[in-house]
């Protein structure tokens, strides 16, 4: 399947084709690297979710509960 990308700024891609020539492939080839990279699904590290969670959370002064969330949406505040 081919794709053509059109008004592609001439910075963007002579940043392209130097990182190309650096890495040692064309700039088909590095594009396609890069549209794949950023589509693949990541992987989450759970421990530091969960810590930045817990930081979050200690920074916030006041905590709802289930109930108060769900009588909050009930009313029509999301």
């Amino acid at each position: 399947m081919n794709i053509t990308l059109k008004d592609v700024p001439q910075d963007l891609h002579k940043r392209l084709r130097e990182i190309a020539d650096q890495s040692g492939r064309s700039l088909n080839k590095l594009i396609l690297y890069k549209l794949e990279q950023s589509v693949r699904p990541q992987k989450i590290d759970r421990h530091g979710l969960l810590s930045r969670i817990k930081r979050r959370r200690a920074g916030i002064s006041a905590w709802l509960e289930d109930d108060s969330l769900r009588a909050a949406m009930q009313e029509g505040r999301r």
